[in-house]
Parts: structure tokens; sequence; C-alpha cells
């Protein structure tokens, strides 16, 4: 099955040429493409159930290191990983408690923004010579509320999620000592150190994008505080938190939070436009700067993921699991990257994933094959 060979006869000549037909590859191939559809589909149906601990992991990639410095500080694992689920929680909780008030105080104020949605709407479909029924068709304001109250009535749920997230994280963190000897126990030294080596690769490098993106998305909620609260427009921290999350999503995160707070803005000062340019331009320069010159600076070229490989994960990923899923786009696709350039066999499609600028792509597993030999 994995050769064949062909006879061919011309001008009473006999050619005898065989051909080497690899179906192996091809059985990969498909059987590879079978897996991901299986995998896709089966992720989707139980995102429920998975997407918690996928957070929960993520999270341990960035907390792991913090829990083991406290542990130099002479201070219990159980302690120090009790600190870090309680300052995760608080953050947590704050951050929900002003997020739920805010909008609860967007809800009281809404018929009148409504009333000026319906101005600026009317005065559009004047000057443009609208059809006069579209915005019953549209029926904008209706829909809106009805989306606001619906978040408002999730931050149960997002507790709930919470409590899970964190019950995941501190098995994970607890798991993290005897983590490698059951590797070692269960499989050879010689892969478990292939593991070992991969596994730590893959939380360095997520560890080191989340904290970057962190810190980058933190000093651009501060600055859209600053600037929104200068300018005078209504629940900037509410924009700050926003423009803060929606950096976590490459490349479309801060057009998407761009329109919707320059939208806001036309909403609640015009006809007066004046403060709308000033914070159409502070959020734009804002994210400008930071997006295309303190991010790239302070990650470089590290994460070596192609553009369009990271479209093609914030579609994938965002089908899979909507709008948390585009936050983790990144850091699941970094390991999955990692995971391939270091499986014997399926190395060139994670070269194929990366921006083509690193010369020569760590192959963990051959390196230690040869060391071995």
């Amino acid at each position: 099955m994995g050769n064949s060979c062909i006879g061919v006869s011309y001008s009473h000549e006999f050619l005898l040429t065989c051909v080497v037909v690899d179906n192996s590859k091809v059985n990969t191939a498909l059987l590879l493409t079978l897996a991901v559809v299986a995998v896709g589909s089966v992720l989707r149906l139980t995102g429920g159930i998975v997407l918690p601990f996928v957070i929960a992991l993520i999270l341990y990639f960035v907390l792991a290191p913090t829990v083991n410095v406290l542990e130099k500080l002479h201070i219990p694992r159980f302690v120090s990983i009790l600190i870090i689920l309680v300052l995760v929680l608080s953050f947590g909780f704050l951050v929900g408690l002003i997020l739920y008030s805010s909008i609860q105080a967007l809800l009281r104020e809404f018929p009148t923004y409504q009333m000026r949605l319906i101005e600026i709407l009317s005065e559009a479909i004047a000057r443009f010579e609208l059809p006069p029924d579209i915005l019953d068709q549209l029926d904008l304001t209706r829909t809106t509320r009805v989306y606001l109250i619906s978040l408002s009535g999730n931050f149960m749920a997002f507790a709930g999620a919470l409590t899970i997230v964190l019950i995941y994280l501190l098995f994970l963190l607890l798991e993290k000592p005897f983590l490698r000897n059951k590797v070692r126990m269960a499989l050879n030294d010689h892969t478990t150190r292939k593991i070992t080596i991969v596994a730590r690769h893959i939380t360095t490098q997520i560890a080191r994008y989340l904290r970057v993106k962190l810190l980058v998305s933190s000093m651009t909620g501060v600055i859209v505080y600053t600037a929104f609260s200068v300018i005078g427009v209504d629940f900037p921290f509410v924009w700050a938190v926003l423009t803060m999350l929606f950096n976590f999503i490459p490349s479309i995160g801060s057009i998407i939070i761009t329109v919707l707070s320059i939208t806001f803005t036309i909403i609640q000062f015009a006809p007066d436009y004046n403060p709308v340019i000033a914070a159409a331009l502070s959020m734009a320069i804002t994210q400008f700067l930071i997006g295309n010159v303190l991010d790239p600076m302070l990650l470089g070229d590290r994460l070596n993921l192609s553009p369009v490989v990271i479209l093609f994960s914030l579609l994938f990923w965002g089908w899979l699991w909507g709008i948390i899923g585009m936050f983790l786009a990144v850091p699941l696709t970094v390991a999955v990257k990692i995971a391939l350039e270091n499986i014997p066999g399926f190395e060139p499609i994670g070269i194929l994933m990366g921006t083509g600028n690193v010369k020569k792509p760590r192959r963990i597993f051959r390196r230690l094959k040869a060391k071995k030999e």
C-alpha cells in the first residue's frame, strides 16, 4: 500500500518505472484534518466545561512563577497559592462590581441617550433622504436596551464562572510539584525531557505575552480614563476597562473599541462635535502609539506568529467560543505552534505558522534526539 510500481511499454521497448508514492504522509494529513474537525466540534459542544479550564490554565502560566517567588521567601506553597487566589478573586470582584454599577447607571440614563440617538438618526435620515421608516426597521434602541439588561443580568453567571476558574487554578497550582514525577513514572525519561522542555517553552512564551499585553493594556486604559474624564465623557471607567480588555484581541480589538467609544461620544455631545473630536483623537493616538510603538518594542518578534495566522486564529477561536475565544486566540495559537514545531512530522506546519523572520526555529525534539545518540 505504501509503494506502487507502474509499467510503461513504448516502440518495442519495455520501460519499467517504479514510482514511489508515500501514502503515509497523505494519510497523516487526512487524519490530522479529521482530528481537527472532531476536536473542534467537541470543544464547541463542551465549551461550558472546557473553557473555564482553559482560562485557568492560561492564568496558571502567568501566576505559577509568582507562587515560586513567594516560596523562595519561605512562605509555604499552600499559603502562597491562597494569597494569589485571593488577589485574583478580589481584582475580579472589584472590576465586576464597578462595571455592574456603571451599567446600572447607564440603564438609568438610557432614556436620555435614546432621545439623542433618535434625534441624530432623524437628522441623518432627512439629510440623506433615506426611507422614513428605517428607524422602525432597525429598532436600535430596543435592541441596545435588551442587550444592556442581559449584560447586567449576566454578572451572576460571571461570578459563577470565576469561581469555577479559581477552583481549577487552585488544583493546577497544587499539582505542579508532582506533575514532573508523574510524567516520568508514566513515560520514559527521554519523552519526559521532551514534554518538560516543550511545556516550559510554551509557558515562557504565553506568560511573557500576557504580561506585556496586561502592562500595555493597563497603560492604555489609564490614559483613556484620564482623557475621557478631562473631556467629560460619561462612564470613563467603563470605557477604560473595555479598552483594556479589547486590546487583548489583536488587530481588530482596538478598532472595535475606538468605533464604539466615538459613537457613544457623538450620542452624548451632538451637536457639539469638539468633545467628540477630542475623544476620538485621544483614543486614536493612544491606540496607535501603544499598539504600534510600545507593544512591538516590549514584545518584539518572540511569538513568531504570522499575521494571517493571527487573523485566522481570531476567526477560528471566535467561532468556537465567541468573544472569550477571541481573547484567548493568541495564547492558544502560540501553544499549538510550539507543539507542532517539536512533534516529528509536523514541523513544517509549525514553521509555516511563523513570520519567516526567524532563521532557525527551535526543534527541541530533534536536538534531544541528537543529544541522546
